[in-house]
């Protein structure tokens, strides 16, 4: 069993290189930056925030994701600027991560519509820890080559919101730097980072006494993997308390709830259950995600 959980961390470093190879949160409406960089700002208010997931954690070296980040408004520059740095942990394996966006905004002059023009810079880290592998493969060919690699690239979005109607469109490794983490025999392909395309969209229904419905979506386009698609529904009283119920075609349902704390920080939780279980480890196959927003000021 030792030998299969460490050949298998192998095989999905390999796949990762030419798979998904950006994390996604399950809270993505609170996270439009890290997906489209021309939404950076374009909320009007900045804010920081912290938050961890953690999957089937039946699974032995089971994946967990870290990530702090901050959305900032330049409102005299017509601007504004996102960052997120990330940490992916997965047995032996590690992705560690950074993103700055920068979204120059063109208002309505009423200030009812706002459309971002993004750019983004990423910094993408593999790692594998092939001591915590030696003593199951041992000279295995798959451990051969560098422990880590470094790739930088880059990415461009546009995004357009009334505050009532958002839709943005994004791709992520527009550059596809080269990226070869293991040496696999009689491989044809070398590693690279490739596009992802994001594409979201979600409108705010106000149902009266403060109280919002807001039908969402997301669809992620990756080449060499299969496409995802996700939509849900978020309802939310007054910006105090809301609750989130989304479901990922084919893959998983994932429910959501947040609270306002005081007057300026926010904390959210969700769990994933999966369709599909993972193998033989059908106990704790589930995710769970939290996160922590702190609001720094409401520019409007």
């Amino acid at each position: 069993m030792r030998k299969l959980i460490a050949t298998l961390s192998i095989v999905l470093t390999v796949a990762t290189a030419h798979s998904q190879q950006l994390h996604f949160m399950s809270q993505y409406l609170q996270h439009n930056p890290m997906y489209n960089p021309a939404a950076a700002g374009i909320a009007q208010k900045s804010s920081v925030g912290i938050s961890y997931r953690n999957m089937w954690t039946s699974f032995p070296g089971n994946p967990k994701t870290y990530m702090a980040y901050g959305d900032f408004e330049l409102k005299n520059l017509n601007s504004g600027i996102a960052s997120y740095v990330y940490r992916d942990e997965t047995g032996p394996t590690s992705r560690t991560g950074a993103q700055l966006a920068y979204s120059f905004h063109i208002k309505s002059r009423d200030n009812k519509s706002r459309f971002g023009l993004g750019l983004e810079l990423r910094g993408l880290q593999y790692a594998i820890d092939k001591v915590k592998l030696a003593s199951s493969l041992g000279a295995d060919p798959a451990l051969a080559g560098a422990s880590n690699k470094f790739a930088v690239d880059a990415g461009a979005g546009i995004y357009w919101t009334n505050d009532k109607l958002s839709v943005g469109a994004a791709v992520s490794q527009l550059i596809q730097s080269k990226l070869q983490l293991a040496n696999v025999p009689n491989s044809q392909q070398n590693g690279k980072l490739y596009r992802h395309y994001n594409i979201t969209a979600n409108y705010r229904i106000h149902t009266g006494d403060e109280m919002y419905l807001i039908p969402n979506a997301m669809v992620r386009l990756i080449e060499n993997s299969p496409s995802e698609f996700d939509f849900g529904v978020k309802l939310d009283f007054q910006d105090k308390i809301w609750w989130n119920l989304n479901w990922r075609v084919k893959q998983s349902w994932s429910v959501q709830a947040g609270f306002k704390i005081l007057k300026n920080i926010r904390a959210a939780y969700s769990y994933d259950y999966y369709e599909t279980a993972v193998g033989i480890f059908n106990g704790g196959a589930g995710a769970h995600e939290v996160g922590l927003q702190f609001d720094l000021k409401n520019n409007k």
